[in-house]
C-alpha cells in the first residue's frame, strides 16, 4: 500500500489550460474518485499520475518519492481503462498474465498467479476464453484481474463501469469497492457518475475546468457543498436553490416565503438559499409556499414531484404516495434547519 501526493500539478496544451494548480493527499489504502462535468481534467489528472501525459508544472510522488518523470512501465501503477484495452488474439489467462510474462515471471509461478486471481474473480472457467467471447461485465473482471495480479502500489481506474447497462453497472461497482477494500490498494476512480461516486468513494475530489472545488466524504460533500457549483453537481435531483435579498435578519425569496436568517448572521444583499429534494415536505395545511405540479412520478419506493415556482422548477422527493396530477397546486415547506446558504461569490455561507 502506498501514498499519492499531487504537488501544484498544472496541464497545458498549447494554450488551454487543462490542469491548474492542483495539489491532492490521498492516503494509503484509501479510495478516492475524481467526479466532475465533461472536459474537467479529471481523465488528464489521472494520465498524468499513470505517466501518459506530461506534465507541464508541479509533481507526482508515491510514498513521498518524487515519480513526475519516471516512465509509466517503472511507475509500479495499474491502470484499468474505459474500453478494457484487452488483447483480442489472446485468452483471458494470456491477458491477465501478460504483464508477469513481461518482468520475467517463470510461466509455472505466473499461472498460479493468474488462477489465484481469476478465481476471486470468478474468472476461473473462462481462462482459455477469448474477449469476444465474454460479457461485458467479464471483460471489466478480465481488466481488473489484469490489474490486480501485477500487484502495483496504485490502482487507476479511467471509468471502468461506463460501457455497462444499468443493473450490471451496480453489481460491478460493488464488486470493485469490496475487492479494493479487501486487497486495502491504493485507487484512485474517475466517472462522470455521481452516484458512483457517493457509493464507493472515501472520499470525492469534485474537479471544474482543472481546479479541485472541494474534496471530503461523499456524505459531507452532500450536506455541507462548498460552493453552489458542488452543491448542484452533487445529488440528483439537484438541490433547490433560490435567490434573494438578505436584509434585517431576513431573505425574501417570494410573495408568500421569507426565510430568517440565524441571529448571529451579520447578512446583507444577494444570496441563495438551497433544500435537497427530501428537504421539503408537501404540506396539508397550507402551510409554506404554493407552487404548481407540473411532473409527478411514482416509483413506489419513493415518489418525484416537480412543481413550478414563479417561472422556478423545484424537485420535491417524498416517500408518500400522493394523488397529485398535472397542474396541481401544492404547498411546500421547507426544512429550515437544513437550508445551504450561499453569499453573491457563490461560496457557502456557515
Amino acid at each position: 500500500m502506498s501514498t499519492v501526493s499531487l504537488r501544484n500539478l498544472c496541464k497545458s496544451f498549447g494554450s488551454v489550460d487543462v490542469i491548474r494548480d492542483v495539489s491532492l493527499e490521498i492516503g494509503d489504502g484509501e479510495f478516492v474518485i475524481l467526479v466532475g462535468p465533461s472536459g474537467c481534467g479529471k481523465s488528464t489528472l489521472l494520465r498524468m499520475i499513470a505517466g501518459l501525459e506530461d506534465v507541464t508544472s508541479g509533481d507526482v510522488a508515491i510514498d513521498n518519492q518524487r515519480i513526475t518523470d519516471v516512465p509509466p512501465k517503472d511507475r509500479d501503477i495499474a491502470m484499468v481503462f474505459q474500453n478494457y484495452a484487452l488483447y483480442p488474439h489472446m485468452t483471458v489467462a494470456e491477458n491477465m498474465g501478460f504483464s508477469l510474462k513481461l518482468s520475467g515471471h517463470d510461466k509455472a509461478t505466473a499461472a498460479r498467479m493468474v488462477r489465484d486471481v481469476a478465481d476471486s474473480l470468478g474468472l476461473g472457467e473462462l481462462l482459455e476464453r477469448y474477449p469476444k467471447e465474454l460479457s461485458g461485465g467479464q471483460r471489466q473482471r478480465v481488466a481488473t484481474g489484469r490489474a490486480i495480479v501485477r500487484n502495483p502500489k496504485v490502482f487507476l481506474f479511467d471509468e471502468p463501469l461506463s460501457n455497462l447497462d444499468a443493473k450490471l453497472r451496480v453489481q460491478m461497482r460493488s464488486e470493485i469497492r469490496d475487492l479494493q477494500k479487501r486487497l486495502g490498494v491504493t485507487s484512485i476512480y474517475v466517472t462522470h457518475d455521481q452516484i458512483e461516486a457517493m457509493t464507493m468513494a472515501d472520499r470525492i475530489v469534485v474537479l471544474r475546468d482543472g481546479i479541485i472545488e472541494q474534496v471530503g466524504a461523499p456524505l459531507e460533500l452532500y450536506d455541507r457543498p462548498a460552493n453552489l457549483f458542488v452543491a448542484t453537481f452533487i445529488g440528483s435531483p439537484s438541490m433547490n436553490l433560490f435567490e434573494g435579498e438578505a436584509a434585517g435578519g431576513q431573505v425574501r425569496l417570494a410573495e408568500d416565503f421569507t426565510f430568517d436568517l440565524p441571529a448571529d448572521a451579520a447578512i446583507k444583499g444577494a444570496v441563495t438559499l438551497g433544500w435537497r429534494p427530501d428537504e421539503l415536505t408537501v404540506t396539508k395545511d397550507g402551510a409554506g409556499f404554493a407552487a404548481t405540479v407540473t411532473t409527478y412520478e411514482a416509483m413506489g419506493n419513493e415518489t418525484l414531484i416537480l412543481a413550478e415556482k414563479d417561472h422556478h422548477q423545484i424537485a420535491v422527493v417524498t416517500k408518500e404516495r400522493l394523488a397529485l396530477a398535472r397542474g396541481d397546486t401544492i404547498h411546500l415547506a421547507p426544512d429550515l434547519a437544513k437550508a445551504h446558504l450561499f453569499g453573491a461569490d457563490g461560496q457557502r455561507i456557515d
